[in-house]
This record gives C-alpha cells, structure tokens and sequence, in this order.
C-alpha cells in the first residue's frame, strides 16, 4: 500500500516521463523526418546528378530518343515511381510515364533557380512521393540551342519522384524502435529515480511520519533511527534528539506529578481541584477519595456536583455557597458548609475551603478553584478522642483526687464504728464524723463532676459556660499532675463571673491543653499562671509558664497537625494545639501566642461573651 507521499510523487513521475516522452517522441519523429529527407536528397542528388549527366550527353547529341530511353528506364528503376524532365516554363517535355506528357507544372518554376531540394508532396497523381527538383542549369556548349546562360540561366528542370510508402514505412520503423528504446531507457531512468526517491528521500520521510505518529500516540519511544550522512539523515537526528529530550522531560513532569499527590495524599483533609470553565474535577487526594467512599480515579473529569453532591445538574446558586459561582477574583478565598454524599448514600458536614487561582502562560492559561475539604464529624470525632486520651493521661490524679476524700470518710466510718461499740458515740461525734463524710463525698462528687464536664462529647445546643469555674476546676484536675511535676500552679480571676456562650466541654477541653502544654514545657519544675480577664465585650485568658520556651522554627509550624515538639521528651499526638485553634475560630475566637527561648511561653485566648455573642445574633 502506498503512502499518499509516494502515489503522489509516482503519479508526478509517471506524468513527467509521460510527457517527456512524447515531446521526445515529437522531436525525434521531426528530426528523423528532416534526416530522412535529407539523406533521400542527397541520396536522389547523386542519381540526379548521373541522370543529368546522361541528360546532358544526350541532349547535346541532339538523340531525343535515347533521351526519352534513358528517361523510362529511370522511371523504371525500384523505389522510383516517376521521372520527368520539365522545360524551363514548367512544362513536361520528358515523362517515364506517358500520362505526365505535356502537363504543365508552374508551381515548380520559381524553385528551379535554387540549389537541388527535396520534399514530400502528393504527386498530380495522388501518390505520395518523395519528390526531388534539381534545376538543368545551361552551359557555354548550350548555347547554340538554349541561348547565352546568363539569358536562360536554366535550360530544364529534372524532378524526380520517389515511391514515399517504403521511406514512410522505414521511417516509421526505425522512429517506433528508437521510440520502444527511449521508453525503455527513460523506465530505467525513472526505475532508478524511484529507487532512489525512495531510499533516500521517501524512506526517511515515511519513517519521521511513523515516528512522529507513534509520538503522538504516546509512545515516547518512537524514534526514526535514520542512516546516513545527508540531509534527511541529520533530520531524523535531530527528531530523536528532541524525542529524547521530550521523553526526558514527560518523565520529570510525570515524576513531579507523581511527587506533588504524594504530598497531596500525605493531607489529613480532602483536596479537590476544579476547573472554572468546565466545573469538571482535574485533582483529587486520597483524603478526599476517603470522605466520599469513591475511588480517586473515578472522580477525574466529572462534574464536581456529581461527585460531592450526587446531582446531575449544576447545585444551585441560591441554595448553596458554589465556589465556582461566588469566586471571581485570582486570589479570592472563601469559607463554606456544605452536606457532601458519600457513595453508600450517607450525608456528613463538610467544611470548605476554597481559592481561585490561575495556572499555565499565555493563550493556555486557565482558572481553577482548589478547595480543602473537612470532615466536620470526623473532626469532632477526633476532638472527642483527643479529649478521652487526656483524660487517660490524668488518670494517676483522679486516683489521687478521689483516693484522699475516700481515704478520709474511711477513718470517720472507722473511728464512728470503734466508739458504737465501746459504747461512747455521743450525738455530737456522730454530727462531726456525718458532717466530715459529706464533705468528703461532696468533694468525689465534684471530682467526677469536673470529669463528667470534660469528657462529654460537644453537643450543638450551646450553654452558659462560667469560664471562671472552667478554669479553676482544670487547676484541680491538673493539681496532682503539677505536684508530681514540683510545678506550682496559680489562678488569678476577676471577682465577677464571665459567661460565654458555647459548650462547656469544649471549654474545659482547650484549658486543659492549654494547662497541660504549660506543664509539659517545665520538665524540671517551675511555675504556671492561669489568668482570666475581661476586656470589652471578652473574655481573655492567659496561660503562661517560665518553661524552655520555643524556638521560632517550631512556633511557626505550632498548630500544625501531628507536629509534636514536648520538652519533657515524650511522643505526643501532636493534635491538641490543632483542636484547641478549630474550636477558638468555631467560637468566634482569637488564639495567639508569645515565646522566648530559654523564658517561656505565654497563650493568649480571647471569646466573646455571652453579651457580644447575643448582640451578633
């Protein structure tokens, strides 16, 4: 099967040598024609030349007769269809054959002066004949008879006819033979020039097309291979320099692609990438592909409604925050709540994070939205779990908190016991030791209280949280852990109660790591203080210590997930300082810190109270 290039090129081959050989042909059978014309009329000017001679001899005898003789056998010789000697006025005067006898032939006197000639005609006849004239010129001896030459410069005209059929027939002969070896000759030329067309020119060309094609496809390994040291040659070099080089740089691109959803899979939230012109995914983590219960690959160049919200149309603008539809600045970034279906059908609140940014250069730039993904129950699952690991972590406290008050109602119990049988309970011994146990209970009771606030799960329904009491009774909870730590804890509170409006769990929960962080920065002992403010319309509290401090490369990654750096050298989880931040910003909050190397670290929390919270409503 031939390519377009090569049918197109042999097409313009075949018509080429087409044409050529027939204007060859033409030029040959023009130039073969004058040659055999020319070769007749030199041949016919040898024989016209002994006629005359014969003429000349005869006539000078004055023997008309054998003139006439000599005449016929001429006509009579083979090849030769007629010879007539004409007078000067064109007349014929001497025929070979009887019918010419006196035919006038003018059309021939005016040639007669010139030099012998020779043509093709058709004979008076009709007969094809090769007819050749040469002019009887008169000489001294003449001149009796014809008169002076330069009077009558021709005494006749002798014409003789030759049969054209026979030099036809020749002449065609020799030009089809030299018109088959000329055809044959230029075949092997344009044999040789294809051959070489398609070694040299057509070859390459077809393996830098399948090459090229192959390139195309994908096949970053296509090379042409090419031979040689012409052109083309160097062509098919440079094609597999730059398929090289391509697949070079595919493989950085793909190792870099690669790279870049590693880190993307390395996020504990989702990320998904979405193209503003066409709303179809280009990017998603494994995060993302977890929350949704979907495999990642299938998410690729579909809808992003399809895939988060299970509709098969755009969501609609008014009913849900788009960050498609709310982004139109490169840069913007927004903040949102969404309910995403997982791929069984169950719905969970999501937190979205979304920015607008432009990627690629000139003509190929294009818009995306990428957005961060958080699964709020999954982050309320943690918080819970975080918080039931801390209080794991306070177990030797509790024991100990309970351990005294139960130790003490022990020794009432007793003492009361003894005296009941050496029969000397009085009323009033039996009113301390009861009054003793109460307080003691009262004091396990407010132990498994503080515990029970929290270990509490958050709930949505928010409540009048005390913030003085939170964090005096986190001191309490902390109190054995401080001692055991030879850390001395103090509480300043202002004299009037802050409420605020949240979840008391919640609360106690950032106090407690924020306390406990204060503990873990003092492995050598040292001192903590807890304050609590108002300022405005909000509560502000300080946690500070006279601990280590923080080196500005670990303060600055602080509340990053699992990033972990305790003084006192234990593995922590490295989520509390995360929890602590998302449930500040969930309450409207502020969270920021102060760090000295070496002079400690202070955290300062500011909420709004209960006021300002209602005023925003």
């Amino acid at each position: 099967m031939l390519s377009p290039l090569k049918r197109h090129i042999l097409i313009r081959l075949l018509l080429a040598a087409g044409l050529l050989s027939a204007l060859l042909l033409v030029v040959f059978l023009t130039m073969y024609r004058s040659q055999m014309i020319g070769e007749r009329s030199r041949a016919s000017l040898g024989f016209n030349l002994l006629l005359q001679a014969a003429l000349e001899n005869a006539m000078l005898k004055r023997d008309v007769p054998g003139l006439a003789e000599i005449v016929s056998r001429m006509g009579s010789q083979p090849g030769i269809r007629a010879v007539m000697i004409l007078n000067p006025a064109g007349e014929v005067r001497f025929s070979s054959t009887p019918q010419a006898m006196g035919m006038k032939l003018p059309h021939l006197v005016p040639r007669a002066g010139a030099e012998p000639w020779a043509e093709f005609v058709v004979a008076e006849n009709g007969a094809d004949v090769l007819r050749s004239i040469n002019p009887v010129r008169n000489k001294a001896p003449c001149a009796p008879c014809h008169g002076q030459v330069y009077d009558h410069p021709v005494n006749g005209i002798l014409v003789v006819d030759y049969i054209a059929d026979e030099i036809r027939t020749q002449a065609w002969r020799s030009a089809l033979l030299f018109s088959v070896a000329g055809v044959v000759v230029l075949a092997l030329i344009m044999l040789v020039l294809w051959r070489s067309l398609s070694s040299r020119v057509l070859g390459p060309v077809a393996a830098l097309g399948r090459a090229s094609e192959a390139l195309e496809r994908g096949d970053l390994q296509a090379r042409a291979q090419l031979s040689g040291t012409d052109e083309l040659a160097e062509l098919g070099r440079r094609f597999d320099r730059m398929a090289q080089a391509l697949e070079t740089q595919m493989a950085r691109v793909q190792d870099h692609e690669a790279y870049l959803q590693e880190i993307l899979d390395s996020l504990p939230d989702g990320i998904r990438v979405i193209s503003a012109e066409s709303h179809r995914v280009v990017l998603v983590n494994r995060a993302f592909a977890r929350q949704l219960g979907r495999e990642a690959s299938s998410m690729i160049g579909q809808p992003c409604y399809a895939g988060s919200h299970a509709v098969t149309a755009p969501c609609a603008s008014t009913l849900v925050v788009c960050p498609l539809a709310e982004l139109h600045q490169v840069g913007d970034a927004l903040k949102s709540t969404h309910r995403h279906v997982r791929a069984d059908g169950t719905v969970f609140p999501a937190e979205v994070h979304a920015a607008l940014v432009e990627l690629g250069s000139g003509d190929e730039r294009r818009r995306y939205v990428v957005e961060s993904i958080r699964d709020l129950g999954e982050t309320v699952s943690i918080s819970h779990e975080q918080r039931l690991s801390e209080l794991g972590l306070l177990a030797a406290g509790i024991a100990h908190e309970i351990h005294n008050p139960l130790a003490s109602v022990r020794l009432g119990v007793q003492g009361l016991t003894r005296e009941a049988h050496e029969h000397r309970v009085t009323q009033e011994r039996v009113v301390d030791y009861m009054t003793l146990i109460d307080q003691e209970i009262d004091n396990c009771i407010a132990v498994t209280r503080r515990l029970l606030l929290l270990a509490r799960p958050p709930t949505v329904n928010l409540q009048l949280v005390v913030v003085n009491e939170a964090l005096s009774d986190t001191l309490k909870l902390l109190a054995f852990d401080a001692q055991a730590r030879s850390v001395e804890q103090c509480i300043e509170l202002p004299d009037e109660p802050l409420r605020l409006l949240a979840d008391e769990a919640e609360v106690r929960m950032i106090l407690l790591n924020l306390v406990q962080n204060a503990h873990h920065a003092l492995p050598s002992g040292g001192r903590v203080v807890a304050r609590l403010r108002r300022d405005g319309n909000d509560a502000v509290i300080e946690i500070s210590d006279n601990g280590i401090g923080m080196a500005p490369e670990f303060a600055a990654r602080v509340f990053d997930p699992f990033f972990s750096r305790r003084a006192d050298g234990i593995a922590g989880t490295g989520l509390g300082l995360t929890i602590v931040r998302t449930i500040v910003n969930r309450l409207k909050g502020e969270i920021d810190f102060e760090s000295e190397p070496g002079k400690g670290t202070c955290f300062r929390i500011r909420l709004p109270l209960v006021e300002a919270s209602l005023e925003n409503e």
